[in-house]
């Protein structure tokens, strides 16, 4: 797996979002249990989180991912006052329990809410920006972004109505520029995986349906304005340009 990480980077980057869509994806259809299907997705979450980060772990890339502390000065990033607070669009209505038993709910939250956008983070996020980020970094950025929303189109073949998932994709693609400036300028996974479990743990306890225009436009126009706010601060030290990215975090 280091030889072809080393030698091709994108390959390995395309074949772990590959594992992630269909080995956790897939788990989650397999029964009409809910509890059983997020209880499938755990195992699997459990799995490849373990061999991803043993990898990592083993090579001394933890840094090279964003796998350490926050290294920007809150003040300079709004205290991520802006994307906390859309992150919690999903109670902006009220709250209520999205399944029908405390179980699916609490086991959903462990799947959905934490596995899933811990390894959405990893590797949507961090590990295809870097592996295309070493030829042009203008380009990995927007591929890292824009591929986080394009690939919600997965779900259609799961079953979810178009108009919704559209949405779901058009959401996605502006949460993805927000996470992806977070983490090009603050050098750390770790503000972006908060964000993502936050709002995906809180459509379990909330009402909220994001794909309302009501909500999904505000939202959307948070997401954007504070990852170009943060592209733009910081574009001395951070610049997006067309060339390799060359800095160790």
């Amino acid at each position: 797996m280091k030889k072809l990480y080393e030698n091709k980077p994108v390959l390995f980057a395309v074949i772990w979002i590959v594992i992630y869509v269909v080995g956790f994806g897939s788990a989650g259809i397999q029964t009409e249990n809910a509890a059983l299907n997020y209880a499938l997705q755990i195992a699997a979450g459990l799995v490849i989180c373990a061999v991803l980060l043993t990898f990592i772990r083993k090579n001394g890339l933890a840094e090279h991912f964003g796998l350490c502390r926050f290294r920007g000065n809150l003040r300079r990033f709004l205290y991520l006052i802006p994307p906390l607070l859309a992150a919690t669009v999903n109670i902006w209505s009220g709250f209520g329990l999205r399944e029908q038993t405390i179980a699916a709910n609490l086991l959903g939250v462990l799947a959905i809410g934490v596995l899933g956008p811990f390894l959405e983070e990893l590797i949507l996020r961090s590990i295809l920006f870097r592996a295309v980020a070493g030829k042009n970094t203008r380009r990995a950025f927007w591929i890292a972004a824009l591929s986080f929303g394009i690939g919600h189109l997965v779900n259609i073949a799961y079953g979810a109505p178009v108009g919704e998932t559209l949405m779901q994709v058009g959401f996605a693609c502006c949460f993805g520029i927000c996470s992806g400036a977070l983490l090009y300028t603050g050098k750390s996974l770790r503000p972006c995986v908060l964000l993502h479990i936050l709002h995906n743990s809180l459509s379990f306890v909330g009402n909220t349906e994001t794909e309302h225009l009501w909500f999904f436009i505000p939202v959307c126009a948070i997401y954007l304005a504070y990852g170009a706010f943060l592209l733009y601060t910081h574009r001395a030290e951070c610049p997006l340009t067309a060339e390799p990215l060359r800095d160790a975090a």
